[in-house]
């Protein structure tokens, strides 16, 4: 019998399983700022793979939400949202041979079922300056229209992205072109850390029920240009929302 498991357990005599659901042949371990086991995998070879060092955290060590506990929720692999714009890959743990289902485990909610699944684009690791930056995206085909007719334009918009252009405050008309603009749609604050909420719409009055939006991502403090282009050329090709997260390690 099969389970999804959206619940993990940490007690006395735990091992631990990876985000694939392979069982670790040694504890969880921090490795370059992420927590990795060796796992043999199906052709009888051994590797490294995530998991997680404690009961619902994910693979960077960071808490899971009280409301997305590490589970399958319908994929392949485990994990959980870490606030409402960041997920990471998680692992299960085994207890005296037997995963502990608490009985609500089992039954994955319609919301869980329905969520889009982010999905990791690139991790960039910087080891001499210990630091970690991650791009994700989450498909968004019903906010973000296809923009593929003003793709030139765009190209040029996102091509003239500088840094100076932030502000504090929500701002439309940050930078335009003929068509598009690129907005500032206000501050998300979360782990005491400022995140950009960036948009490029198109230069027509929004009608009810309809979006003007070809390209969305959320961005952090101090980060290259040359990754918020790229973040903003993601979103627009993927219709996707697409975030930066970036770890210190």
């Amino acid at each position: 019998e099969t389970h999804e498991y959206s619940q993990c357990t940490n007690i006395a005599g735990t091992t631990f399983l990876t985000h694939l659901g392979t069982l670790c042949i040694e504890d969880c371990k921090p490795d370059g700022g992420e927590y990795k086991c060796k796992t043999i995998d199906k052709d009888g070879r051994s590797q490294n793979m995530f998991c997680s060092p404690q009961e619902n955290m994910d693979y960077w060590g960071r808490q899971c939400r009280a409301d997305s506990m590490c589970g399958k929720y319908g994929e392949d692999y485990c994990w959980c949202r870490i606030h409402i714009f960041s997920w990471g890959y998680c692992g299960l743990v085994k207890a005296d041979k037997k995963l502990i289902d608490s009985g609500e485990g089992t039954r994955i909610t319609s919301r869980h079922r329905n969520r889009r699944v982010p999905e990791v684009i690139d991790t960039v690791d910087d080891k001499g300056n210990h630091i970690k930056t991650t791009f994700t995206a989450e498909a968004a085909p019903d906010e973000i229209i296809d923009g593929k007719q003003w793709r030139n334009d765009a190209e040029n918009l996102i091509n003239s992205w500088e840094n100076l252009h932030l502000v504090d405050q929500a701002r439309s008309n940050l930078i335009k072109s003929g068509n598009l603009r690129i907005d500032m749609q206000g501050i998300i604050k979360r782990n005491n850390q400022r995140y950009y909420n960036l948009q490029i719409q198109v230069n027509v009055q929004r009608k009810k029920g309809e979006s003007t939006t070809v390209a969305q991502i959320i961005i952090p403090d101090e980060i290259p240009e040359r990754y918020v282009r790229r973040a903003f050329l993601e979103s627009f090709n993927r219709r996707a929302r697409v975030f930066i997260e970036v770890s210190r390690y």
